[in-house]
């Protein structure tokens, strides 16, 4: 007889509780490819966030009776979680810096619309997360697991979403240049709430589709779907209405060289991935 703890099985006898979790933290750290490895890195240097060492001193608790078994592998399958979120997130940032890059280039000295976006954005963004992402999980110490042809196709999905919502312009622009901050807020939030839809939906029937274990609810597409509008439509309020107070240009008509709007376009998307990921974490939507 067997049952599952975190995403491995073991058996319910002859196994210590011990033994269990250092297995269970063993397959954590060994999942770490190069942008975790990194970040965990980042952690251990400056003593922010949960790194593997914590998790070491968790088990350590645990052998000493200070814990609880359930309490040490919560804290374990929540490292592995703010880790798989992070490493994401710069997968996400690379995918949208690429993608505007290459789309921006497209558009020339106009802003870029859906239907460039979708052309330019997508196919450039499915391309980068997945090599991205196999990248990084050809530097991790599982055993052939690079071209894991689900998670690749996931990642596609995902860096096509990410690629076209990343180079689409949010048209905060035209706020700075009437010198109307409301006008950069409200097209920084409608964009952002579109975007948010798009990839909500997007994500939710990706999941269904390809993992046999779950299935279509409505409910749960709605909630889903309605979660990711409203953080990405509020983060892309508050980046509009960033760009315009850090703006000099506030009532101005300016030229932009390309590099120059590659530069300003990857720092707003960036931000409003980030900021994304603060907010599902401090309303606990993650």
């Amino acid at each position: 007889m067997s049952e599952t703890v975190g995403q491995i099985n073991m058996l319910s006898s002859g196994v210590s509780k011990i033994a269990q979790l250092e297995s269970r933290l063993k397959e954590v750290k060994n999942k770490q490819g190069v942008i975790g490895s990194l970040w965990n890195g980042f952690k251990e240097l400056t003593d922010t966030g949960v790194s593997s060492s914590d998790c070491n001193s968790m088990l350590e608790k645990y052998k000493r009776g200070e814990v609880s078994f359930d309490e040490a592998l919560e804290y374990i399958n929540s490292f592995e979680k703010k880790q798989d979120n992070m490493t994401d997130l710069w997968a996400n940032i690379l995918t949208g810096i690429t993608s505007i890059a290459i789309a921006t280039a497209a558009a020339g000295s106009g802003p870029v619309g859906w239907a460039l976006a979708f052309a330019k954005g997508a196919p450039i963004g499915a391309a980068a997360k997945t090599i991205i992402k196999l990248l990084d999980r050809a530097t991790n110490k599982k055993h052939d697991d690079e071209f894991d042809i689900k998670q690749m196709t996931k990642d596609a999905i995902s860096g096509a979403i990410t690629g076209t919502t990343s180079a689409v312009a949010s048209n905060v622009g035209i706020g700075i240049k009437a010198g109307k901050i409301g006008v950069s807020v409200a097209n920084g939030t409608k964009c952002g709430a579109q975007c948010g839809a798009l990839a909500g939906a997007t994500s939710y029937l990706t999941d269904v589709t390809l993992d046999k274990d779950k299935y279509f609810k409505l409910e749960d597409f709605a909630k889903n779907t309605i979660t990711s509008t409203f953080v990405s439509g509020t983060v892309g309020g508050v980046v509009g209405a960033g760009m315009y107070g850090l703006s000099g240009n506030v009532g101005k008509d300016v030229s932009k060289s390309l590099t120059k709007t590659i530069i300003d376009d990857s720092a707003s998307s960036s931000s409003r991935k980030i900021l994304g990921v603060v907010e599902k974490d401090l309303l606990a939507l993650s």
